[in-house]
């Protein structure tokens, strides 16, 4: 049925949206007898294991683009944006959202509760609901007690293994303090916001062309590979801030992702979604062109989307983020 369903609705114009697409990825990713979403599908259709929290995140920014462009969403939205409070994990010393539900034992990640924040702040903005909210500035309040003074300053990346500070972790909370800020305790939250945005920028910044490394550990040294989201968080700070150094950011993520020819973004849709979206306030600048951008993905015979946007992957099993990336894309685009 399900297989049948995606032909019978091949991709669209990703300037226009229709909620069907949204809609046959959440049914094809379902747990039986839950709300909650599964992490991969097999060939056959199988739903296989229960989201992990990072892809929690980016399911409830994604059904949140859609929601704003098609209200018929918006009830759905609210019932998994709660059935996800059983990722939530109470045991100290700060309480925050684990990796999977509970009860387990503790397995929080900082950067998994910045996407939550960031989330929930949006879902807050469209429903109106302050429970979301609250739970935005709780989830907040646990990444940023992930920094010490170590390396002086800088958030780690694992509750569990403090052995690294990555910019994956910092740029995502320096933007969910400004996030929160919006509504909450704003100048104390945007202090905040610069303080982590100006420690990793002089830890994790690569001089020569201005985009971002991957981590550094507690000997000072540096994990040199370069993701596309860790930058384009950077950006999205770096803007909401107003500081002049957004715009050579901008450029340095275009010529180092962008293909020019294609204006497909070559890097995994997980990381990719984040740079497409950050990079459509300096379109006319960058002569970035996002509808055909997103119409030059590459999408499966079956309708499923792989790993990457710039070609094809096989895969045993279709990851639901990957599903979701490209939907919180393709949504954004629409609602701007």
């Amino acid at each position: 049925m399900i297989a049948a369903l995606l032909l019978a609705f091949p991709s669209l114009n990703p300037a226009q949206t229709s909620s069907l697409e949204f809609e046959r990825v959440i049914e094809a990713y379902s747990v039986p007898n839950s709300s909650l979403l599964a992490e991969s599908i097999s060939s056959d259709g199988k739903a296989s294991g229960v989201a992990f929290n990072w892809t929690v995140g980016v399911v409830l920014s994604a059904w949140v683009a859609a929601a704003r462009v098609d209200t018929t969403l918006r009830p759905g939205l609210i019932r998994y944006a709660n059935a996800v409070e059983v990722y939530w994990n109470p045991k100290g010393p700060v309480p925050g959202y684990d990796v999977l539900p509970g009860p387990k034992p503790v397995d929080r990640y900082y950067d998994d509760n910045a996407w939550m924040a960031m989330a929930l702040v949006e879902t807050f903005e469209l429903t109106k609901e302050p429970r979301f909210l609250d739970r935005a500035e709780k989830a907040l309040i646990y990444a940023l007690s992930g920094e010490d003074a170590k390396l002086g300053g800088g958030i780690y990346w694992r509750e569990s293994d403090k052995a690294s500070k990555n910019t994956c972790s910092n740029a995502p909370v320096a933007a969910a303090c400004l996030a929160v800020a919006k509504h909450r305790d704003g100048k104390k939250l945007r202090a905040k916001a610069r303080e982590i945005y100006d420690w990793t920028r002089a830890n994790l910044r690569d001089p020569s062309d201005g985009l971002y490394w991957d981590s550094i550990d507690l000997t000072g040294k540096i994990e040199k590979t370069k993701w596309s989201y860790n930058s384009a968080l950077m950006l999205r700070t770096a803007r909401e801030l107003r500081l002049p150094e957004a715009n050579d950011l901008a450029k340095a993520c275009y010529r180092r992702w962008v293909d020019p020819e294609s204006q497909v973004i070559r890097d995994e849709g997980r990381f990719a979604h984040l740079l497409f979206e950050n990079l459509l306030p300096y379109q006319r600048v960058l002569g970035f062109d996002p509808v055909k951008s997103l119409a030059s993905i590459p999408v499966g015979s079956d309708g499923w989307y792989g790993k990457r946007w710039d070609r094809l992957d096989s895969a045993k099993n279709q990851e639901l983020i990957d599903q979701v990336s490209y939907l919180r894309a393709k949504y954004v685009l629409r609602g701007q």
